[in-house]
């Protein structure tokens, strides 16, 4: 974020050394799990909000001195454009007829939700920024902070192989679930669950690359990280690798790495296709979708059918090609989803919804033209590294948040951001090394 001068004060010095590791290790922690909330507040947004006060609060002490690094300033003052139009949209959207439960809370009708979500893309931005300002500082800080990242998720697929067990001989549920033990680890389900493995992996990739652990002990750990991704039985994980390698298959720069990674990808896709039946869960979604209207009133006690992405496979398009322009709302979709000509014959809910698309069921909410800007957004970090000609395993970093959102995670999934930010740091700590070779720093011992 902003860089604020501090006195040399060897006491505050150390206490400001003190916060900012703290925090790091804090956010490294907190974001492979959703589930530690306050209400509906994660408490990494909590930890964001703090770190929002703090940061202003010295910015102001200092006589409002600072200093932006150009791409990070580019880069925040997209998504401030982003969060104003989305604020905008909202309002125009109270033209609509919203149906609301009896039990709406505040921050989930018209506007107001919106609001929220913008303060929660504004702090994860925040924090995003911050820490990546922290890395092109100090490179030790962006090593500690992955380092921190890649063990907490090691710590969650060792919860989670080490549940199944348990499950298998006492019935209890810790990181795994189901007849066919699909892990979890500290998520809610392994769909998402699959993603964060995922990323895990990549950050795993950049430290072996970067030689901040032994690559012995790096190797052994995707040895367990492997069979974890699998078990989640993640469909959305799935298609993120697929997407992560025909990315680089395109991105290589010879020819024969580019075969490599390709045949890598086809390799992948037919393990893929022997755990999950991709094809048949598009057919699946294609005909839930077709039979819909009347399917859904035998089903109308299922929120499987009847909420989530089966309802949204055929609510989302209608929206779509009602608004194209400027959308139902950022957040409205759950208000809106019950009106007649989106839902058609299709039974009514009046339980909270979401349509758990991602970057498809943010068209609905903002139009197609602000969605193609938040696109642009979320790819400008990829676009900077490719400038600063990075390498692959940076460049990953940098995909990985749109990948996530694409398959389905929302905007306020708070671990893409951590990624990114390290994807921003460390590219520019390796723009900075001597050329041509930008070696990696020496290993730990």
């Amino acid at each position: 974020m902003a860089e604020l001068t501090y006195p040399i004060d060897p006491p505050l010095l150390l206490s400001k050394e003190l916060w900012q590791r703290g925090f790091l290790f804090a956010t490294g922690v907190l974001g492979s799990t959703i589930l530690l909330k306050l209400g509906a507040i994660q408490y990494l947004e909590l930890l964001y909000f703090g770190l929002i006060f703090v940061v202003l609060t010295v910015f102001v002490s200092r006589g409002y001195r600072t200093v932006w690094f150009r791409p990070f300033f580019q880069l925040a003052l997209l998504y401030l454009a982003f969060s104003i139009a989305a604020l905008a949209l909202a309002f125009a959207s109270l033209r609509f007829t919203f149906y609301f439960s009896p039990y709406l809370e505040l921050l989930r009708q018209p506007v107001y939700i919106t609001a929220a979500r913008d303060v929660e893309l504004i702090a994860s931005v925040s924090a995003m920024l911050y820490m990546a300002h922290l890395f092109i500082r100090d490179v030790t800080k962006v090593r500690f902070a992955m380092r921190v990242y890649f063990w907490t998720g090691m710590v969650s697929a060792v919860y989670s192989l080490v549940s199944i067990p348990i499950q298998y001989r006492f019935g209890l549920l810790y990181g795994s679930y189901s007849a066919a033990f699909r892990l979890r680890g500290f998520y809610n389900e392994g769909g998402p669950y699959g993603l964060y493995v995922l990323s895990v992996i990549l950050v795993g990739l950049a430290i072996e690359s970067e030689g901040w652990e032994p690559r012995r002990r790096i190797r052994i750990c995707y040895l367990l990280l492997g069979p974890t991704f699998i078990m989640c039985y993640s469909k959305a994980g799935i298609l993120a690798v697929l997407t992560v390698f025909a990315i680089n298959g395109l991105l290589a720069r010879s020819l024969t790495r580019r075969l490599a990674i390709l045949g890598g990808g086809l390799v992948v896709l037919v393990i893929a296709s022997q755990i999950v039946d991709i094809p048949g869960m598009i057919r699946g979604y294609e005909q839930g979708a077709a039979t819909y209207e009347r399917y859904s009133h035998f089903h109308a006690q299922d929120p499987n059918f009847v909420q989530g992405r089966v309802a949204g496979a055929f609510i989302v398009p209608r929206m779509i090609a009602a608004h194209p322009l400027t959308g139902i709302g950022w957040g409205n979709y759950g208000i809106l989803r019950n009106a007649p000509e989106y839902r058609g014959a299709g039974v009514f809910t009046a339980d909270p919804d979401e349509n758990g698309m991602g970057i498809i069921g943010l068209a609905a909410d903002l139009g197609l033209p602000l969605l193609g800007f938040l696109l642009l957004c979320l790819l400008t970090p990829f676009f900077f590294l490719k400038r600063l000609g990075a390498p692959l395993y940076l460049t990953n970093l940098a995909l990985l948040q749109p990948i996530v959102h694409l398959y389905g995670a929302q905007l306020n999934l708070t671990y893409p951001w951590i990624v990114t930010s390290f994807a921003l740091g460390l590219g520019f700590v390796w723009s900075q090394r001597p050329a041509p070779s930008n070696a990696a720093l020496a290993p730990l011992s």
